[in-house]
């Protein structure tokens, strides 16, 4: 079979009882509707609000768990924090969906971010459309020029979630910044021997319009195109979606002294919630396709009313 092939030629590295070295799951165990966090925290809040919840890892804090939300089968993930870990945990967690049963795996991370644009304030939700790939990690998968894009689909079923949910008033849409230092990217001048060159890149990322800055998506993204591609090689009609909903928890860069980080318990479980119903509604559409049948699952108008309005 196609998939063996795949897994023969690209798996990664696993223990005795086949169980992959820091995710300790095992091949086809994870669903394929996904909700990936870098707080452990997170993971164990959106567990409590999917049913049949069953602890799949804990090792080295990557919690997994799977479940169902609104019948859509889910496993919820931590990917640990900055993009080296992501590019350790993604990978691994990629290897450990089946695929046979799973044709268009979809992840959403549920994501903090700092706000890079005046308009973006605390407890509002950025949903990215692409990052500016200010790490190492992804350049060690992707040349820099390779653009790191979103899943259009899956941005637009966050924006109708979230029109459902009363956030539109929240919501940003756009270009995001990954990084993968903290103290030397909001504090340059006390924490970097180059900081004017620090400062430079920043305020070319303000002029262009870059809405936040975060830590994981562009391993995130490039790890998705690299692997769609591999899957598409071996002749599998399977391919992978991912898209970000981001938390703003620290104010305007520019603006800031003494970065103080702020989220509330009401804000990030709004945040899980509308990940966990955006990988529902992707679920029935996808259940809808798979079975030739037409869905008024997703309700269009308010995604374009709202795109018209902010999408830059």
């Amino acid at each position: 079979m196609a998939v063996d092939g795949f897994f023969r030629e690209l798996d990664v590295q696993r223990d005795h009882l086949g169980r992959t070295y820091h995710i300790k799951a095992r091949r086809n165990e994870l669903n394929g509707y996904v909700m990936t966090c870098g707080s452990r925290e997170r993971v164990l809040k959106a567990g409590e609000l999917i049913d049949e919840p069953k602890l799949v890892n804990d090792n080295r804090g990557l919690t997994v768990i799977n479940g169902f939300y609104k019948t859509a089968p889910i496993t919820i993930f931590c990917s640990g924090m900055g993009p080296s870990s992501t590019e350790i945990a993604f990978t691994e967690l990629l290897f450990n969906i089946d695929f046979l049963k799973f044709k268009r795996p979809t992840i959403i991370r549920a994501g903090t971010a700092g706000s890079w644009h005046p308009n973006v304030l605390l407890n509002d939700i950025v949903i990215e459309t692409g990052v500016v790939r200010n790490d190492g990690a992804s350049k060690k998968i992707a040349p820099i020029e390779w653009p790191a894009l979103t899943d259009i689909l899956t941005d637009l079923i966050i924006c109708e979630s979230a029109h459902r949910m009363g956030l539109s008033h929240r919501l940003h849409i756009g270009i995001g910044i990954c990084k993968d230092t903290l103290y030397a990217d909001e504090d340059p001048e006390r924490r970097s021997a180059i900081h004017q060159e620090v400062k430079l890149d920043q305020q070319a990322y303000e002029a262009l319009g870059a809405l936040s800055t975060s830590m994981e998506s562009a391993p995130f993204i490039v790890l998705t195109d690299f692997y769609n591609k591999k899957l598409l090689d071996y002749g599998l009609d399977v391919k992978i979606s991912y898209s970000s909903a981001l938390l703003i928890v620290s104010p305007y860069y520019a603006q800031s002294v003494n970065v103080e980080f702020k989220t509330s318990d009401e804000s990030e479980n709004t945040l899980i919630k509308l990940v966990l119903e955006s990988l529902a509604t992707k679920y029935q559409l996808d259940q809808a396709y798979f079975k030739g049948l037409e869905t008024s699952v997703l309700d269009i108008k308010p995604i374009i009313n709202h795109l018209y309005k902010t999408l830059r």
